[in-house]
């Protein structure tokens, strides 16, 4: 995609074309789309790329899914859990390797990043395009937080980490297994 055809952000008042855009450039020329992601401008377009994206992805899937309550949990979590990403990521990002950057280009590029949903959906392939959401957000923090890969990288090891750490301390206080990791 030449540098001119790359969207800064969702523009809600041309939606739906700017949606496929942005998905688009996400998709296909990340380092020029986070490269010229605007960092600032509030929550509301990224969230609305992210509702688009999650509200597609799980009406795609709804054929694959167990339990129709799944639809709805999956939407709800779809949206919590790119906001509590960011915020870890940022903590990680700005305390542990004193990263200049902003909570809100944190979630920037974890609402983009959910892209990979529109497509993520097919089985088996799913599993791979959400591997590639790991590249999207490994391109996004280097590229906003101005850091090398590998530290990148360690971000998402340590979010993933925390998220392990949450969910077993929810266990044992609950006694309700939140992810089952085995049959």
């Amino acid at each position: 995609m030449p540098p001119s055809q790359i969207p800064p952000d969702l523009n809600p008042g041309r939606f739906p074309g700017s949606f496929f855009d942005v998905a688009k450039a996400v998709l296909i020329a990340p380092k020029a789309f986070f490269s010229t992601m605007s960092r600032n401008g509030g929550f509301a377009n990224p969230t609305l790329f992210l509702l688009a994206c999650v509200g597609v992805h799980n009406l795609l899937a709804r054929p694959f899914m167990r339990a129709p309550g799944f639809f709805f949990q999956n939407i709800l979590m779809g949206m919590i859990v790119p906001f509590v990403t960011a915020g870890i990521m940022f903590i990680i990002l700005t305390r542990l390797f004193k990263s200049p950057g902003t909570y809100e280009a944190t979630f920037r590029i974890n609402a983009y990043a959910a892209a990979v949903g529109l497509l993520s959906w097919i089985p088996v392939a799913g599993m791979f395009l959400e591997l590639y959401r790991f590249y999207l957000i490994v391109i996004g923090l280097r590229t906003i937080y101005t850091i090398k890969t590998p530290r990148a990288i360690i971000t998402i090891v340590l979010t993933l980490i925390v998220y392990t750490v949450l969910f077993r301390m929810l266990t044992n206080v609950t006694g309700v297994q939140f992810i089952k990791l085995s049959g």
